[in-house]
């Protein structure tokens, strides 16, 4: 659901074996935490064939793979040649944009009939290729937050409403994880560090894997719209 911008500071001469040791373990956290969320949630998909469930199993998948290129890029990118770096990066955003792609999708699914989804969905899908299509022109993270921010919004929204017209289970799970996710990216943002082997990158790792706890909650137990009434 979010990411670290990539660092693109001078890099030492003598460069360490994992050049930041804790931001790669706690990718490496999220990555592991991301598939075993998934996992649970296809189990439950697979049994009562909700595209909510569907949907946030992507959200998990993609979060997992983009712990696993960031804890590449903050463990080894250093050593890498600078065009596999580039690489590493644009996959990471798209692993991003994929993510809140789902995630939107399966808040829509869950307030809108299936009917209406059927013409509906090509509007997110159409601002997916968009984003897709930007980063891979640009990809500095501003690129990511002109898409990520709205997307989050929107989702907001829609849980509100979902939790103030219909009382929907879950959606004050999912309604704190965004908040959670929100406070996550501020931190990151601040530069606040609590010790050189654990900074602001870190932190926020931390706070993103609360973040994904309290989305994967909100997600066991959301209905598809004609399940809510």
């Amino acid at each position: 659901m979010f990411i670290e911008p990539l660092n693109e500071c001078a890099v030492p001469v003598n460069k360490p074996l994992i050049y930041e040791p804790m931001t790669a373990f706690t990718d490496l956290l999220i990555f592991g935490l991301g598939l075993y969320f998934a996992r649970e949630l296809y189990g439950i998909y697979v049994t009562k064939l909700m595209s909510v469930h569907l949907h946030f199993v992507m959200v998990f998948f993609f979060m997992g793979l983009a712990g696993l290129l960031g804890a590449l890029t903050h463990g080894i990118g250093p050593h890498l040649p600078q065009s596999v770096h580039t690489f590493i990066w644009r996959l990471t955003l798209y692993c991003v944009g994929l993510s809140t792609f789902s995630m939107l999708m399966g808040g829509l699914y869950h307030v809108v009939p299936f009917t209406t989804m059927n013409w509906l969905k090509w509007l997110p899908f159409l601002a997916l290729i968009v984003y897709l299509v930007a980063v891979t022109r640009n990809d500095n993270f501003k690129t990511v937050i002109r898409f990520y921010t709205p997307a989050m919004m929107l989702l907001l929204l829609i849980m509100l409403y979902s939790w103030l017209r219909f009382h929907g289970v879950g959606t004050g799970w999912i309604i704190t994880s965004i908040l959670v996710a929100f406070i996550g990216a501020i931190v990151q943002q601040s530069g606040f560090s609590l010790h050189k082997h654990f900074n602001y990158n870190d932190i926020f790792h931390v706070i993103q894997m609360g973040g994904m706890y309290l989305l994967y909650r909100g997600a066991l137990v959301l209905k598809d719209f004609g399940l809510i009434h």
